[in-house]
């Protein structure tokens, strides 16, 4: 059995709808365009609770647009 990530590296980018998504990196399809994993919830004590209205939606977007660079608590 693989262990749990405790954190992942994620970014910021526009949502289009007003604000931001916090996303992490899945696939790398060229050196400027990567597809996304948004991360829409929280870590608690066991675990990353997820909020289905967009955790785990993934999208294509560009690396100029991922900003605020971090590493997140997974739990």
């Amino acid at each position: 059995m693989a262990a749990r990530e405790k954190e992942v590296e994620v970014y910021d980018t526009p949502s289009n709808m007003g604000g931001s998504f916090t996303v992490s990196i899945v696939e790398e399809i060229d050196e400027t365009t990567v597809k996304v994993r948004v991360w829409y919830g929280r870590a608690t004590i066991d675990g990353w609770e997820t909020w289905r209205e967009w955790d785990g939606s993934m999208f294509t977007t560009t690396r100029d647009r991922l900003t605020k660079k971090r590493m997140m608590p997974l739990f």
